[in-house]
């Protein structure tokens, strides 16, 4: 079975840098680095849509920013930006979650 890909396309570039900002959803930007204007959105790639679409159903496709953490801090800052404003934004969401690190409970012997 052939996999469904859609391509949206904000503009054009020299220099693409991609990131997967999911399995199966690539951002593509010009980080402005060699041109010096801001990081913009060059494309998003999803890949396997259908799949994607049927396992979110009608929740958002959202992006966890630890998904992210992995990223050099410069382009981790860019992809942020680029993500978290328009036209990207009009498509998907970028959530911030703080998980508390609870220690576990201590173990309690019945005698």
């Amino acid at each position: 079975m052939n996999e469904i890909k859609y391509n949206y396309s904000f503009g054009r570039s020299e220099h693409v840098t991609g990131v997967e900002l999911l399995p199966n959803l690539l951002l593509r930007l010009d980080t402005g680095e060699k041109t010096g204007v801001p990081p913009r959105a060059v494309g998003l790639t999803f890949i396997s849509f259908a799949r994607m679409m049927a396992h979110h159903r009608d929740r958002a496709l959202t992006i966890s920013l630890q998904y992210l953490r992995n990223l050099p801090d410069g382009l981790w800052q860019d992809v942020v930006a680029v993500v978290t404003s328009p036209p990207v934004s009009d498509l998907l969401r970028m959530e911030l979650a703080v998980v508390p690190q609870v220690p576990p409970l201590p173990e309690v012997e019945v005698a």
